[in-house]
């Protein structure tokens, strides 16, 4: 018996005889009180803006139609969340549910037994399965079974500032080398003007590039063996695209797109900046609307990071990071767990998400009806509705060692201490060293 069937058996067969899963919500509240065992679902999630507010106006709704479930909330730091999560999902506290990225994160949480199949009630009646598209549903979607539910999907896109390309007879570039020519032209307008900085002393600003870059040179098809290590060794990491891919982004480096540091300059730094409205571009996350808007910056445009010249890429390709929720595979409580999270990606809950916390719902039906959305905000969630594809980001997409050796390869190219094809091999080395551990499992 799964752990979700040991979840119903406790409502007894009279639920069971119903034929619909506890996820319907009006089902637990109909349940007379000494019926329903009191349950509180522990929840963690990074401590981003709005998180908190979110939750617990979502916890108060959820408890109307589920009086007996109480939500204990608790957030975390990035960085400290990625560490603490695994650890806690192996011991005796673990959260019933959890934030989680797509992509490796997810999959190794899988793969190890520590995350649920959660199939059965996320496609019954009132399920996030029958709510969210298959394009986000395939984020936690792993050999044919869903293991979470996507709650935002984040992208990217060069802003520009429409005032400073109209002033000066700027126009969006379709390609590369048209981009690296606009930055030519930036400065040939005021050399002390940076055109798009890059601020990468996190090191995660400059692999966003090299994750839109691989595919504009190779195709989401033609990275897709070795992200997920499935090359064979002999192969893997060997396509010349990816030495390509670098040259590209030394090629923006040299047309003087960039800060003369980018290493040394913090990502806030580099928002600042065109916030501020002292650069013109920046290749920006569509989290970044919302310090647009705070900084009292509305007359700016957005367009996708163009094709390379002579690459594969697919136009209509772009870079896409979904994050979402994940049940434990040790709660005690599935059913009431994925009732939670499809409740969370809800189209009225997607609506109060955007309003909340400024980022982009993976359920945009009642976007319209979100107070104060920008028209830059809706016309990029209609944008994200076009992609055909989903570039997922390599630092999160990729094995960890592989994900650790791409971004202190990118630093090294940035730096000039290493050449493409060097950082490359340093890359290769680190993939098939994960390959080959992951063989041995």
């Amino acid at each position: 018996m799964t752990p979700l069937k040991h979840g119903l058996r406790r409502y007894g067969l009279r639920l069971l005889a119903l034929a619909a899963s506890v996820i319907v919500p009006a089902l637990i509240g109909a349940l007379p009180a000494a019926q329903a065992e009191e349950i509180t679902l522990k929840m963690w999630t990074l401590d981003n803006t709005g998180y908190p507010a979110f939750i617990a106006q979502a916890a108060e709704a959820f408890r109307k139609i589920h009086p007996n479930v109480t939500i204990d909330h608790q957030t975390f730091p990035g960085d400290a969340y990625k560490t603490s999560l695994p650890v806690a999902l192996v011991g005796s506290d673990a959260p019933d549910v959890f934030f989680n990225w797509s992509g490796d994160a997810a999959k190794r949480l899988v793969r190890d037994g520590l995350a649920l199949d959660v199939t059965e009630s996320a496609m019954a009646q009132g399920g996030f399965g029958t709510e969210l598209g298959e394009g986000l549903l395939d984020a936690f979607r792993y050999d044919g079974k869903l293991y979470g539910a996507a709650a935002d999907a984040v992208s990217k896109y060069v802003f520009y500032n429409k005032d400073y390309f109209s002033a000066h007879g700027l126009a969006v570039p379709k390609t590369l080398g048209e981009l690296a020519g606009l930055c030519k032209a930036v400065r040939a307008i005021n050399p002390d003007t940076v055109p798009m900085p890059l601020g990468n002393k996190t090191r995660w600003k400059a692999i966003h590039w090299m994750t839109t870059l691989n595919e504009r040179v190779m195709g989401v098809d033609g990275t897709a063996a070795d992200y997920d290590l499935s090359r064979p060794a002999e192969a893997l990491f060997t396509d010349p695209g990816y030495a390509k891919a670098f040259d590209e982004l030394l090629k923006l480096q040299d047309a003087g797109c960039f800060e003369e540091a980018p290493n040394a300059t913090e990502y806030t730094v580099a928002d600042a900046m065109f916030a501020t409205q002292a650069s013109p571009m920046e290749y920006c996350g569509t989290w970044c609307t919302a310090g647009l808007d705070a900084a009292g910056f509305t007359n700016y445009g957005f367009f996708r990071l163009p094709l390379v010249e002579g690459g594969k890429g697919d136009a209509g390709a772009n870079f896409l990071v979904p994050e979402g929720f994940q049940v434990s595979s040790k709660t005690q409580h599935p059913a009431e767990a994925v009732a939670w999270i499809s409740f969370l990606v809800s189209p009225e809950q997607g609506a109060k998400f955007a309003e909340m916390t400024k980022l982009l719902p993976s359920n945009p039906t009642l976007i319209d009806s979100v107070p104060d959305a920008t028209p830059q905000f809706k016309a990029i969630v209609a944008d994200m509705g076009t992609f055909t594809r989903g570039v997922n980001v390599l630092d999160v997409l990729l094995d960890a060692t592989v994900a650790e050796a791409y971004l202190n390869a990118t630093v090294e190219v940035l730096n000039r201490t290493a050449t493409p094809a060097e950082a490359v091999t340093q890359i290769r080395q680190a993939a098939l060293s994960a390959q080959a551990k992951l063989a041995a499992k």
